[in-house]
């Protein structure tokens, strides 16, 4: 219980009134009063140090009169020792105090004065006691759920056990260690895996998604609160490196319960910081909740590193249970398959909306337009709609019907537009796009000019400027090997799930482009811009290099910051990024219209 969790927890049971004020004793209509004001906590040689400003008036009272009353104000300090019962009551014993003056200087009380703050403010200081019984039992609550169908007699035998240990003063605040058995059977060598078939692993599958939901559920409660950088971007790195671990894994057929669990613990290891520093002093109304939350997340951990023996086994209903503890709204699992936004999402991690636009498909067209039917006012003949789109090349829809949109597609096409038509209209869509970023980037090392190449370069590489391309006799986006990204930009569907609107990236190149732009900015600002860099960025070797190392970022995530670097020494490059660098100097150079060649 860190101190700022442990003081909000006092002060509305200790001085309940606004302000911070406790008025504790008004006798003799009001000629004995004694006041409490502005607690503070904090520790001290290894013992709580609580202060709080005191307030007395103490007379005679005599016929509706107050006589020769006395008054005084100024502060006492008290060390505490906590102290635990059996009952999850924790309690503070006082063992020593001094009293200070309005200036915060020590003084010798006087009888009188001191035998009232020794009888009163000592005493009704003394009957704090916070009950921890509940968020224990929320917390035993969430953790049955997570011993598997073997184990369950187990896991309530173990629960049972839980009992509380003596509290300790550490420099954060009051440590209490919870004492628990658990019966292990003994260690034998563990069976081969069996053979996992079709049905058992979707349910895994199905249970990495609840898991998904249940991270992004995390990272929401955030929505409202003004975090810093670093808070936001291990949000980001949480929700990235889970993904990208799943896309990898799934891709190799390896996930597994044992992965979805060390997902889950690495994922409350890096948030944990987060929670503890912003939640709880904002929703003061469930303190006990997060503490259980707190708790429970822990004791997984531990149980973690006892071994298989236990059979954790994380579930949904586990995840559910979790969640009640901290959001007074039910918890509802997110839709693996929802192509729409999660605005709440998007402000969690600090992203402006993204505007979205009428779609002219969300489904394939046809490369060509039965020629039976007449031009209208509303469909213009061909001719003009290409004669407009060659004058507003960044606009990426034309108004009008969907006859007039399908057209839009067609002639985004790179099968069927001239790259000397087509790559003047792409540079365009791109470098408005990036120069929406332009205010986010930092100068000097990531300042806009190289920015914009960066981006040719990255579209260059991942798609060849296309956004769309035929296949079957029909014209449709343009979609990776292996199913995952789409684009002008390849912007990882399954990753960015719930930042972007998957339709959008399929059917509209600027909203596309606009997400690989945006992601490219992210990863340059949080992640490579915000630590000491292994060379100058700013000379053109840097330059170079800071484009390899970003884009190494955009194509695998946020867990390539590192290794990157080991490669660039070592000459050991991914072809991918080798392929990227050529294209990034050919850019440079200005003449990289002339040499791509890429296209159909």
């Amino acid at each position: 219980v860190d101190l700022p969790l442990l003081r909000t927890l006092i002060v509305p049971q200790a001085y309940p009134i606004p302000v911070q004020k406790a008025s504790f004793l008004n006798m003799g209509q009001g000629c004995n009063q004694v006041a409490l004001l502005s607690p503070r906590v904090s520790v001290d040689r290894g013992y709580l140090r609580l202060q709080t400003g005191v307030a007395i008036k103490w007379g005679t009272p005599v016929m509706g009169a107050c006589v020769t009353p006395f008054t005084w104000e100024g502060s006492v300090v008290l060390w505490q020792r906590p102290r635990i019962n059996g009952q999850w009551q924790l309690s503070f014993e006082t063992v020593n105090s001094v009293v200070l003056d309005t200036t915060g200087r020590q003084i010798k009380a006087v009888d009188l004065l001191w035998n009232l703050i020794k009888d009163h403010v000592h005493g009704y200081l003394d009957r704090i006691a916070i009950n921890l019984a509940p968020p224990v039992q929320d917390m035993q609550a969430s953790l049955l759920p997570m011993f598997g169908p073997g184990q369950q007699a187990m896991g309530q035998r173990f629960l049972a056990s839980m009992r509380p240990e003596q509290p300790t003063v550490q420099a954060e605040g009051v440590q209490l260690h919870i004492l628990a058995e658990i019966d292990l059977p003994p260690r034998t060598e563990a069976p081969p895996p069996a053979p996992v078939n079709q049905q058992d692993y979707a349910r895994v599958i199905e249970l990495w998604h609840s898991w998904d939901a249940f991270l992004i559920f995390q990272l929401k409660q955030f929505t409202e609160y003004p975090l810093s950088e670093d808070d936001r971007q291990i949000l980001l790195y949480t929700m990235l490196t889970a993904r990208y671990e799943f896309s990898s894994a799934i891709a190799e057929q390896q996930v597994s319960t044992e992965f979805i669990r060390g997902q889950f613990l690495r994922g409350w290891t890096q948030l944990a910081p987060v929670f503890r520093n912003h939640l709880p002093k904002r929703r003061k109304n469930n303190l006990l909740g997060y503490l259980a939350f707190f708790t429970a997340s822990d004791a997984l951990r531990v149980l973690d590193q006892l071994g298989p023996a236990v059979g954790l086994e994380i579930s949904a209903d586990g995840f559910r249970r979790l969640a009640a503890m901290i959001s007074p709204t039910p918890y509802q699992e997110a839709d693996p398959d929802s192509e729409e936004v999660d605005p709440e999402l998007r402000k969690a991690l600090g992203l402006d909306p993204l505007p979205e636009e009428e779609l002219p498909s969300d489904q394939p067209v046809p490369v060509t337009e039965p020629t039976d039917r007449e031009p209208t006012s509303c469909a213009p003949p061909a001719g003009w709609r290409h004669l407009a789109g060659l004058f507003a090349p960044a606009q990426a829809w034309a108004a009008g019907t969907g006859q007039a949109s399908r057209e839009d597609i067609r002639r985004w096409t790179a099968e069927l537009t001239p790259a000397d038509t087509l790559l003047p209209r792409v540079q365009e869509v791109l470098q408005e796009a990036a120069a929406r970023q332009h205010q986010r980037l930092a100068k000097g090392a990531g300042r806009t000019d190289w920015f914009d190449r960066m981006v040719l370069a990255s579209a260059w590489q991942e798609s060849c400027f296309r956004q769309f391309h035929i296949d079957k006799n029909t014209i449709t986006f343009l979609l990776s090997y292996n199913n995952t990204s789409v684009g002008i930009m390849q912007v990882n569907e399954k990753v960015w799930r719930g930042v972007y609107n998957t339709r959008q990236l399929r059917w509209n190149i600027a909203y596309n482009s606009r997400a690989g732009c945006e992601i490219l900015s992210l990863y340059l600002r949080d992640y490579l811009l915000a630590k000491k860099a292994p060379m100058d960025l700013t000379s053109a070797k840097g330059q170079r290099f800071l484009a390899g190392w970003l884009y190494a970022l955009y194509n695998g995530g946020p867990g390539q910051r590192n290794p990157f670097v080991s490669r660039y020494n070592s000459g050991k490059m991914y072809r991918s990024e080798q392929l990227f660098l050529a294209k990034y100097d050919t850019v440079v150079k200005g003449n990289w219209m002339d040499r791509v060649h890429c296209l159909p």
